[in-house]
């Protein structure tokens, strides 16, 4: 497999990169902005001097001259100082006179055919700028650009030193600042490495602001923190799994040995077998609970949804419960609204509701009294399923665990039957339909279960 590149060190190439040609656009448009404002400073020099010089001209015989005066001289002499080069050329393109280095320049009258021009010399590059005097010639005022490139020249070589310089720091500094970033998700990959079944427990606790590698730190443990209790509840979810079905099995390898251990009657082999059947049973009914609580952790495909009465799915659920009703003599009073209808798998909302009301009779003594109320909420957005008894009620530590696996209130788990997983069974399927399920309960006064689902499914 190929090696790549860690990432800082991309991060860091690509960081120095970026500010690479951001620097060196940058300078290119210093160069270009200070070349151009040199250049036209210098044109603006020759213009000026131009028309100072032009006001002291005069025509003799039909030739431009500089008049001689004193402020001409003094003029001359600050040009001749400023390194200006400056002549008049009669119309016929012959020099008539001029002061400063002007005799390195061309005496053509080609240079009049623009205003500014620039002109390779033995000394280096002149601007030249050609004004017309009429119809007697031109004046023509000139100065070398070797200023103008000495400050690019220096310029250049400024930026030739700055911009190296920046680089190497910028390689330091994204490189520390790379690493300095990304220690975060140094620790998590550290942390990841070492993490088992057995170690869920450790945690980052990384101090990080509100940013993106805070907000991944923080989403990491709590991913460990989801997992962990997932395992929890997993290996609990075994443990009292494989106690379950452990307890149906050794009384079947018990009533067998006692069976098998002298010759029995035809009566007591029958006896003996039916007790085998009615543990076989319940190790079956055991196991279909566990397929259906791992079927609803996959979620209820849509396509399997109806639409149906909830008053009549209460009452099929009814016709099944009230022999268990009737033998401890407890009265199932219903207030069921008309009309109610909702989107669901059928059979297992019936399962729901089968549970709780098989909790209900369970745990009301002889002579109690269940109700039963199935609405629409408030807002009509809701559909409410109630079922209250007046039974032993729910003390306040159990209250958190009631819809746990194999969780029952009373300890000794031979008091009452069922498997434990009732209501864990109700609410998977209560959540699987986008619903939930809650509960209030006075010990010693009853409790009541609230299911609440949603009065219409988007997309069946």
């Amino acid at each position: 497999m190929k090696k790549l590149l860690p990432i800082r060190i991309k991060l860091t190439l690509w960081y120095v990169l970026f500010l690479g040609v951001i620097l060196f656009a940058f300078s290119i448009l210093i160069y270009m902005i200070l070349s151009a404002q040199l250049h036209s400073e210098t044109d603006s020099s020759l213009r000026i001097v131009s028309s100072q010089l032009l006001a002291n001209i005069e025509i003799v015989q039909n030739y431009p001259v500089f008049k001689k005066s004193v402020e001409m001289d003094s003029l001359t002499n600050r040009l001749l100082a400023e390194g200006f080069a400056v002549r008049l050329i009669n119309n016929s393109g012959s020099i008539v006179e001029g002061f400063g280095p002007f005799g390195i320049l061309k005496a053509s009258i080609d240079l009049a055919d623009r205003e500014f021009s620039s002109v390779s010399t033995s000394v280096g590059v002149w601007r030249i700028f050609t004004l017309q005097i009429g119809q007697w010639g031109w004046i023509q005022v000139g100065k070398s650009l070797s200023s103008v490139r000495v400050a690019l020249f220096r310029l250049s070589r400024l930026m030739m030193l700055i911009g190296p310089t920046i680089i190497i720091l910028a390689v330091v500094g994204g490189f520390y600042l790379a690493k300095k970033s990304l220690e975060p998700v140094e620790r998590i990959t550290l942390l990841a490495e070492e993490i088992s079944v057995e170690k869920l427990n450790k945690r980052l606790n990384l101090a990080l602001p509100d940013d993106e590698l805070g907000h991944l730190a923080s989403t990491f443990d709590g991913m460990l923190e989801r997992l962990e209790e997932s395992v929890k509840k997993q290996r609990q979810f075994t443990s009292d799994a494989a106690h379950e079905l452990r307890t149906p099995l050794a009384a079947i390898r018990s009533i067998v040995d006692v069976t098998l251990h002298r010759d029995r009657s035809s009566e007591e082999y029958v006896s003996a077998l039916s007790r085998i059947q009615r543990e076989i049973e319940r190790l079956s009914g055991l196991i279909d609970d566990l397929l259906i609580i791992t079927r609803l952790e996959n979620t209820l495909p849509k396509r399997e949804f109806a639409v149906f009465s909830v008053s009549a799915l209460i009452w099929e659920v009814l016709e099944t419960m009230m022999v268990l009703a009737k033998e401890k003599n407890i009265e199932i009073e219903t207030d069921l609204q008309e009309n109610v209808e909702i989107a669901g798998d059928r059979k297992h909302l019936s399962r729901a509701v089968f549970n709780l009301v098989d909790n209900a009779i369970k745990y009301t003594p002889e002579n109690g009294k269940i109700r039963i109320v199935a609405r629409l909420s408030e807002s009509n957005e809701r559909i409410e399923i109630i079922v209250e008894d007046n039974g032993i009620g729910i003390q306040l530590e159990d209250m958190e665990r009631i819809f746990d696996r194999f969780y029952r209130v009373d300890r000794a788990r031979s008091q009452t039957r069922g498997t434990g997983l009732g209501l864990s069974i109700a609410k998977e399927i209560v959540k699987a339909h986008g619903g939930v399920i809650s509960v209030k309960s006075s010990p010693g006064k009853g409790s009541t279960f609230k299911v609440s689902l949603p009065s219409k499914i988007r997309k069946l």
